[in-house]
């Protein structure tokens, strides 16, 4: 190579993941959101909660969570992991010597039950038991937001009993209109699995 030429060197280049997370987005939330102060309140609570579930539909989260996990990164949300979470993934870790694979299974679960939590809590405060299996929802709203997602009371009675987020229209088979039980709720799979059952049957 000619040590006087001026023409630039072509080098491999890898953009920065971090550049494509969503909290970096330009009006997004600010830093503070990704710190909430504790775990003791309500407020607190909910925010890491929030934070959480932004993190877990974020392009780059899985990218985030295992860059925190090397970096023993001590505070705030990372990847829609808290402190606590990504020091008992790091012990695992070591322990039992994973993989990068299933490290990442790890923080999928993690990340599954995080989803949960927040849905049951909410689930099993604003119901009541009625007779017959029959569960009714004590509010009066048509919409509630639970860790930064917008669910009907059927939805989220839905996604708690079932493990997923429903398919099409969710809708009570016990008779009842206004019951959510998860049990004598379905939705477009369901629909269709039962009628394929009755149908092969």
């Amino acid at each position: 190579m000619n040590p006087s030429s001026t023409r630039a060197i072509s080098t491999d280049h890898t953009p920065d993941w971090r550049l494509q997370a969503d909290c970096r987005r330009p009006g997004y939330f600010g830093t503070d959101h990704w710190f909430p102060t504790g775990t003791k309140t309500r407020k607190d609570r909910e925010q890491a909660a929030d934070a959480k579930a932004i993190c877990r539909e974020c392009p780059v989260a899985l990218h985030c969570a295992t860059w925190a996990l090397r970096r023993r990164e001590e505070d705030g949300i990372a990847g829609g992991l808290d402190a606590d979470q990504r020091r008992s993934i790091r012990r695992r870790v070591m322990k039992e010597q994973l993989s990068s694979e299933q490290t990442a299974d790890v923080i999928r679960a993690a990340w599954a039950k995080d989803a949960q939590g927040p849905l049951v809590d909410t689930y099993l405060r604003s119901t009541r038991q009625g007779n017959d299996g029959h569960v009714w929802w004590r509010g009066l709203k048509s919409s509630y937001t639970v860790a930064g997602r917008v669910f009907t009371p059927r939805q989220l009675a839905f996604e708690v009993g079932h493990g997923r987020a429903p398919h099409g229209q969710v809708k009570s088979i016990c008779g009842e209109q206004f019951c959510v039980a998860y049990e004598h709720l379905t939705d477009g799979v369901v629909h269709w699995q039962r009628e394929h059952l009755a149908t092969a049957s």
